[in-house]
């Protein structure tokens, strides 16, 4: 068997302990009338409402592979030190 077979047989299981059981009742009658087992009709809903939702990751915002990986802790000069700070300001409040 290769890996991208066991890969895909291997999904990822949701356990829902606090769920409203009316939500429950609702969710077997929406699956019957589907003609859909409740597990294909979760799946289906989840499917459904996460269609538009982009995955963000370094990829979609432009980050080159490896950016933080070489740059995170990555300065080597001498030791960075923040100087004192002067007391915060009292400002007039706004509008």
């Amino acid at each position: 068997m290769s890996w991208l077979i066991f890969k895909e047989m291997n999904m990822t299981q949701v356990i829902l302990k606090k769920l409203n059981p009316i939500v429950i009742e609702k969710l077997k009658h929406l699956a019957q009338s589907h003609q859909r087992t409740l597990e294909e009709e979760i799946t289906s809903i989840l499917e459904d409402v996460t269609e538009n939702t982009p995955i963000i990751t370094y990829k979609s915002r432009d980050w080159s592979p490896g950016f933080f990986e070489h740059t995170c802790g990555a300065w080597q000069g001498e030791l960075l030190v923040r100087e004192p700070q002067p007391e915060a300001q009292e400002r007039e409040p706004l509008l």
